[in-house]
Order: C-alpha cells, then structure tokens, then sequence
C-alpha cells in the first residue's frame, strides 16, 4: 500500500512540474442511486454530453488475440503479407489489443519496472496497416492481484497501482485515442451473492478513468465491457420488462451493473459492452432471429445513455455449426445493420485471423506460406461499411432469414440461409443465392466506398 501512495504521489508531481493540466479534471459521478421498478435507474448520459468516436458514422473493428499476423509468429512471410494486405483493404478498422495476456507478456512485470515492447509491436501493426489502435486495459500484472490469469482483477489495495499502469500506457501511446477499462467483469463475479461486484469494479474504472485524463485529456476512456449473455429461459430476479424475445432473455443482474456503472462513474466518453446472440446452451432459434438481440440491448441502453454505444465482442456461430464462408459472412453483416440501425456505434468481433471453432474472420491463418487470404468477409466489407457509414434502417416485410437495410449510401439484401430466396427492394423482387449479400452503393456511398 505504501508503494502505491509513493507511486500516486509521485505521478501527481509530475503532472504539476510538467504542467500538464492546470487544472486537473474531477470526478463526475454522483451518489449511488436506487433502482426504479424493472430494476435500473434511467440516466442521460455523461454530464458533458455524448462524445463521438473520430467520425460519427458505424464503425467494424475486431479484437487481436492470440493468432494473428505478428512479426514474431513464426508464421511465413508470405502469408504474414497477405494478411496484413487485407488489414490494409479495410481502412479505418477499430483494432483493440489488450496490454496483456492474449499473447502479451506484462507490462510491468514487477513494480515500477515496464516493458511496453510486444505492445507497441501491436500498435505499429495496426496504424501501419490504415487501422484505428484501441486498447484494453485487461489483464493486470501478477503482483497487483491475487492469483494469476487474464481471469483475475487488481485487488483494491493495488487499484492505484493498475491506475498508475493505464496512465503509462496513455502516456507512452499518444496515438492511441481510445481506452477500454477491463474486460467482461473478469473477476468480479461473487459466486456467493450470484452477482457482479459492480462497485468494485466501479472503484477501479474511476481510478483509471481519472488517471488517464490527468495526462492525456484527449483521450477517450470507456467501461464497463460487460457481458451480455443470452438465456433460454428468464432467469432468477428477472421481471416482465427485463428485454426478451425469440432470441432468448437478458440477466436482470447485468442490466442493474450496467445501471449502477452509468449512475457512479467518474465519466465516459462511450460505453462499452459485449456478448453473444445465442444461449450459451446453443442457439434457440435461426441466425437472423438471433440477431435481434442486439437491437433489444441498443434500445434498452438508448432508453439510460446518451453515450456512444460499442459492441467489443460479438459472438454468432456456434461450435460446430459447419456454416459455409458466404453464410458466415452473411449472418455477420446482417448483425452489423442490425448494429448500426439500432444505434450501435461500433461493431467489433473477436480475433480477425480464422481459427477453429470460432467465428469466421477477415483471413485464414498464417500458419502456411499460402494463408493470410482474404475470407468472404473481408472482401464484402468496404462496400457494406459504405453503406452502414450513414444512418440505416432495417426495411421490414422481408422473408425469414432475409434482412434489407438501406441508408444514403446505399442498400443491402441479404439472405443468412442455406436456400435460395428472395427480397423485396423498394418494390422489386430481387432473386437472392444462399448466403448472399447483394449491396448496392448511391453516388454518396461509391464515394464513401
């Protein structure tokens, strides 16, 4: 404890001989307020106003994690390459590497002791490559916690010392903008109380959020990464205006953490979440279906916060699901119309290199001198966001498993099936294959494009 107090009291005099603020930001939280009667309390967002990403429009983005196209992979560099020419395709991708685990090592590996090296390899990799780098500040170093693993938080007595960490990293990375505190709750689950232990994790996100701001006012710093699961079934504490559909139940318990979070932050600049759009007790109805549920959370988040809404993770194919590469790619661009006509600022999935068992990503692996190929996706991607850039409705009276959206910039009909099909597209009908996407660009959106 005495450590974190020379550490804290070190960094603030640092700040003040530099002269970095003059004035240092406060706290913007209030006093923990009582839950209204579904359970959450409404909120109007950060008391500064909503602030945007660099541009207004949706943005695609993913998460790196393990696999991927690194310089110390040993993967061939003919494949690294190719995969680094279809990160370069897409221009303007959020690109969010954690600071450790993941395929990083600490960075401080013990105190006071930092070695940001593998990290800035990340965010080299990202803005050579046209990206837009965010950072998760996920996991924490071994000495700051008790126990080990991306699964383990600081403990309170070393959440100055986490703090102490982002604000280094924040300092160190000027051309990262965007920050993300922690990941899913991890470890703040009390099987006890079968909850989130949301002030804690409050308390933490406050420390770091302050932290960063006192030397990097520009950045932008967002929480609470929260896991939105689907169930098949309601669950316990559940009432009848908890969000639910075809596709499941939301948890009456991360909807209060959420509720809590809004009401005693220090502040925000957008508000991170995350979660697949089926039970983790396997789908419960088709994939388009499925997808709503991320129309349902954008809503009930809308209904609190006025704060831009980023998706970190979104999770669509089940394990063994054996969907074709154009099905796939399909099912993930109807979840980012539904994304982005929903409010969503920013859709991101999780680890853009393919690998088994996961959902299909922009390139195949690297593991070969012929990987590092462009997938289906990846290829459909910046004509989609062409159209998605602009403000999208999804156009109803369509076909099951059909979804049309339509912006200024343009139209999508797409068909998430195994079976021909068709849309109806400002009153024609369109014939569509099998996990077709069809997009057709404006003037406004070829431009974009």
């Amino acid at each position: 404890m005495m450590g974190s107090v020379r550490r804290f009291a070190v960094v603030l005099t640092v700040l003040v001989l530099a002269a970095v603020a003059a004035v240092l930001l406060p706290r913007l939280g209030s006093a923990p307020s009582r839950p209204d009667a579904d359970g959450v309390t409404p909120v109007q967002g950060d008391p500064r106003g909503p602030v945007t990403p660099a541009s207004a429009h949706f943005s695609y983005g993913f998460d790196f994690s393990q696999e991927g196209p690194y310089a110390n992979s040993g993967a061939p560099a003919q494949a690294l390459s190719s995969a680094r020419q279809v990160m370069s395709s897409i221009p303007g991708m959020l690109e969010d590497t954690a600071i450790m685990d993941w395929g990083l090592p600490s960075p401080e590996p013990s105190p006071g002791v930092f070695n940001l090296s593998a990290l800035a390899a990340r965010i080299r990799l990202i803005t050579s490559t046209g990206g837009t780098p965010v950072i998760t500040l996920c996991a924490a170093p071994d000495w700051m916690k008790a126990g080990s693993g991306p699964n383990v938080p600081p403990t309170p007595s070393h959440y100055q010392d986490f703090a102490f960490l982002a604000a280094q990293i924040a300092r160190a990375f000027p051309q990262v903008k965007y920050f993300v505190v922690w990941n899913e709750f991890k470890g703040f689950w009390n099987p006890a109380t079968h909850g989130y232990e949301i002030g804690l994790y409050t308390e933490m996100y406050n420390d770091v959020y302050t932290a960063i701001k006192q030397v990097r006012p520009d950045a932008m710093v967002g929480g609470p990464y929260a896991p939105i699961q689907p169930y098949a079934n309601p669950q316990p504490g559940n009432l009848a205006s908890t969000p639910h559909g075809a596709w499941g139940y939301l948890d009456q318990g991360v909807l209060y953490a959420i509720n809590y979070w809004l009401a005693n932050k220090a502040g925000a600049d957008f508000i991170a979440v995350d979660g697949p759009d089926y039970p983790a007790t396997g789908p419960i109805t088709d994939p388009l279906t499925a997808t709503n549920k991320y129309a349902a959370v954008d809503l009930w988040l809308r209904q609190r916060t006025s704060l831009p809404i980023w998706w970190m993770e979104s999770h669509l194919e089940p394990s063994g699901s054996a969907w074709s590469a154009s099905r796939a790619a399909a099912i993930r661009i109807a979840t980012l119309a539904q994304l982005a006509s929903s409010g969503a600022r920013t859709g991101l999935q999780w680890q853009p290199q393919e690998e088994q068992n996961w959902d299909k990503g922009l390139w195949t692996a690297t593991s070969s001198p012929g990987g590092g190929q462009p997938t289906v996706l990846a290829r459909l991607l910046p004509r989609v966001l062409a159209v998605l850039r602009y403000p999208t409705t999804v156009v109803a009276g369509q076909g099951p498993g059909i979804l049309v959206a339509h912006s200024p910039g343009g139209t999508l009909a797409i068909n998430t099936t195994t079976a021909k099909a068709t849309a109806v597209i400002n009153g024609t009908v369109t014939a569509l294959r099998p996990g077709e996407v069809s997009v057709t660009l404006s003037p406004s959106g070829a431009a974009a494009g």
